[in-house]
């Protein structure tokens, strides 16, 4: 495609049915209790069903439909050198040391990496950081003036590893302001500037995504800032982690839930792109008195990862974007048919397309093997399927409705070329050049400096990762 950032399927809107390409087929091994519970929750399915986002637009619609707000700021500095005014413990650049074995590519230099991250930083922030509302910084998601907790957690992150304390404190602000209504230390999932504030929409509870990158976010925090200033970044992330546990979790399976809105059913559900490793291990650590619960959410994880890998995805370590346990055993399988979103929740599609970078964290950072065999799998199977052409990376494939590793599309997207970049960092010596070829493609080899919200967003994090810059808190 010659316009990446459009492809056809992002052109629909939520509320009608995401049509793709393919059939149907490839059965499980195992039955599966997949009856559909969330359409049966009626209010709760109406505000679940494009719940990760709206389609994200085009970044050049986005800024248009801004009014040209976030030039303006930028060309204040409003967002640059005031932004990074605060010392940080550990600021941008802030390389660390992976786990032997782990590449990073050869065809660039160290400070031409931290360059580029830097670069995508001050073009990410100009193009999608507002605040109208006067509530605090949020990040645009789409062609309207909306964002969803998924995108402000991303921003928390990025912003917090960058050491942009301006822009952080403006985030929590934000965060804080819009509350879910079951729980009041976790972010309403939509809002949307309506009467010159921003309003929740679509119903004021949680998404897991957002709610585990938001205290991730203020635990980096606490490591750059402290927590004896206006912010007590400790104490703020622990209210979310505690928060998360009692509503996002399941704590008779230890998974995750999609939302703390997930009840009966849908509460044997899971999302595998909420499968933030390395996160989890983090939690562990700085809250130390539920050290047990979080090590037993990775547990399952791992268990749920390799059941996948040794029942269906054996040849391509391919994950689906939802799950649901099974009605015999204590397993999960890729959900049939629409769950959430569309007719390919059970493959590997515009959730799952983030399993390959958060998947690969926990090895890369922490050095954990459980995951390794599947992981190293994916990252040989895809360098064969597209002969290390990063481009040839498709934005679709089966693992539940087809033949598993088969594209239903025939495009790429920049939000499944980039995290193949940090599971390629797995691949060792044979995949050095696949790993060279991805950081040259997604660095405006093959995809510009504005793409749209959600590849640009996961592009920028996964070049923090690839650089070595993805340090732990």
């Amino acid at each position: 495609m010659t316009i990446r950032s459009i492809p056809a399927r992002w052109l629909l809107t939520a509320t009608l049915p995401l049509l793709m390409l393919g059939g149907c087929g490839g059965s499980s091994p195992d039955d599966e209790s997949d009856t559909g519970s969330a359409q049966a929750q009626g209010a709760a399915v109406g505000t679940r069903s494009m719940h990760r986002r709206t389609e994200p637009g085009n970044a050049a619609a986005i800024a248009e439909a801004d009014g040209g707000q976030a030039t303006a700021l930028h060309a204040t500095g409003q967002w640059d050198a005031q932004a990074l005014a605060t010392a940080a413990a550990r600021p941008f650049p802030h390389h660390v040391t992976y786990t032997s074995g782990v590449i990073k590519p050869s065809n660039v230099s160290q400070s031409a990496m931290d360059s580029a991250v830097q670069s995508r930083y001050a073009s990410w922030k100009s193009t999608y950081l507002r605040t109208s509302g006067g509530q605090g910084t949020w990040v645009k998601y789409d062609d309207t003036s909306s964002t969803v907790s998924e995108a402000h957690g991303y921003g928390m992150v990025i912003s917090a590893y960058m050491g942009d304390k301006t822009t952080f404190d403006a985030m929590v602000k934000y965060f804080k302001a819009h509350p879910s209504v079951n729980a009041a230390h976790l972010m309403a999932w939509k809002q949307t500037l309506s009467g010159g504030t921003m309003k929740n929409v679509e119903g004021a509870d949680s998404a897991t995504d957002g709610d585990l990158d938001i205290a991730y976010g203020l635990l980096l925090a606490d490591v750059q800032w402290g927590s004896t200033g206006t912010i007590n970044y400790k104490s703020e992330a622990l209210a979310v982690l505690h928060d998360v546990l009692a509503h996002d979790v399941n704590q008779t399976t230890w998974t995750l839930k999609p939302g703390d809105w997930a009840s009966g059913s849908d509460a044997n559900h899971t999302r595998p792109s909420d499968f933030m490793t390395s996160h989890f291990l983090a939690f562990a650590k700085a809250d130390s008195a539920n050290a047990t619960k979080w090590n037993n959410i990775y547990d399952k994880v791992s268990s749920i990862v390799n059941y996948q890998f040794t029942h269906g995805s054996g040849n391509t370590g391919l994950m689906p974007d939802f799950m649901v346990k099974s009605s015999s055993s204590s397993n999960f399988l890729p959900v049939s048919g629409t769950y959430l979103e569309s007719s390919h929740d059970g493959d590997f599609d515009y959730n799952a397309c983030r399993t390959p970078w958060r998947l690969s964290m926990s090895y890369i950072v922490n050095g954990r093997t459980d995951m390794l065999a599947p992981l190293q799998k994916q990252a040989a199977w895809i360098r064969s399927a597209t002969g290390s052409v990063p481009t040839k990376v498709r934005a679709g494939y089966y693992v539940k409705n087809g033949t598993n590793g088969r594209a239903y599309v025939s495009y790429d997207d920049l939000a499944f070329t980039a995290p193949m970049a940090v599971n390629a960092m797995l691949g060792g010596g044979s995949g050095q050049t696949w790993l060279n070829n991805l950081w040259t493609s997604i660095n405006g080899g093959d995809y510009g400096s504005t793409v749209d919200y959600y590849g640009d967003t996961i592009r920028l994090q996964v070049m923090l990762t690839v650089s070595g810059n993805w340090w732990t808190p």
